[in-house]
């Protein structure tokens, strides 16, 4: 069984991949993202579609009309999302048969992420990306834990913005931080141990995509204060954590309180640790085996 894939970010005009998929003579084409809506009439073989990142909200008819195409086209036989909020948008935005849809979840190493026990440092964590709809709410909690418990340390991984950098040196909150930087993937474990509580500071919903950080931070047995966004979804179905309002106030009420109160702290990471078992990335890859099977035996 041969299998093509691609990721389709290429203008319209631009065919050379489309082309190279064609020499493979593959059995089925995996492509990746939003493919444009030519790709149905030069591929042949059957498409899986996989949408991580769905444009939830088209800005123009135009766009609505392209992703409709390309979405209900024939040729696209399944499409494969990560969440269940995800396909019952696409659903009701394309007007798409809910058999079409296949939701495979990202997964967690959980030979890499393992529970270990919570630290006595009071050290909170954080991971990933550092855009405005994260680091914006972020620093208003780091103040807000600060002004009242300055022996807490707070570690944040990602690329820190300049702007932010030197805010917390201003208002000499740095040496309070550890900012290491970008970390390999392989090497988060170490560092999420040292936490005893991790935090996701999310100011806004982006539709209700799965987020790796809070899979891992789970599945290391740490408990997560949560912003109350859809992406917050896995701690309120699992209840390995404390959601929390957009109030910075009450967001480092709940950090402290975990700080606090290690029975309640070891309970919800527990439960992460429990519900984490069935996003197992190899469970995931097969999933996806079966699904790619099915496509080439019809």
């Amino acid at each position: 069984m041969r299998i093509a894939t691609a990721v389709s970010r290429y203008p319209f005009y631009n065919f050379r991949y489309l082309k190279l998929l064609n020499l493979v003579e593959p059995d089925v084409v995996w492509l990746f993202d939003t493919a444009i809506p030519l790709t149905p009439l030069i591929i042949k073989p059957p498409i899986i579609l996989d949408i991580e990142d769905p444009n939830l909200t088209p800005l123009t008819k135009f766009s609505l009309i392209r992703d409709l195409y390309l979405m209900r086209n024939n040729r696209v036989k399944k499409i494969v999302t990560t969440t269940k909020i995800l396909k019952d948008k696409l659903m009701k935005l394309y007007d798409m048969p809910e058999d079409k849809i296949e939701v495979i979840p990202y997964g967690v190493n959980l030979e890499l992420f393992k529970p270990t026990d919570l630290p006595d440092e009071n050290t909170i964590l954080y991971y990933g990306t550092l855009a405005p709809h994260r680091s914006r709410f972020l620093v208003k909690v780091v103040e807000e834990v600060l002004k009242r418990r300055r022996d807490v340390k707070f570690i944040i991984i990602g690329d820190v913005p300049r702007w932010l950098q030197e805010y917390l040196t201003r208002k000499n909150y740095i040496e309070n931080i550890v900012m290491p930087g970008y970390i390999e993937h392989d090497k988060l474990p170490e560092w999420i141990k040292k936490a005893r509580v991790c935090i996701f500071t999310q100011d806004i919903s982006l539709g209700g995509r799965l987020s790796f950080k809070l899979l891992e931070y789970m599945a290391s047995g740490r408990p997560t204060v949560a912003t109350d966004v859809d992406e917050s979804w896995p701690i309120k179905e699992s209840g390995a954590g404390i959601i929390s309002p957009l109030n910075p106030e009450i967001f480092a009420d709940n950090v402290i309180k975990l700080l606090e109160d290690k029975v309640l702290a070891v309970m919800l990471a527990e439960k992460g640790v429990k519900y984490t078992r069935q996003y197992n990335w190899s469970d995931m890859v097969a999933r996806y085996v079966k699904l790619i099977k099915e496509m080439t035996e019809n």
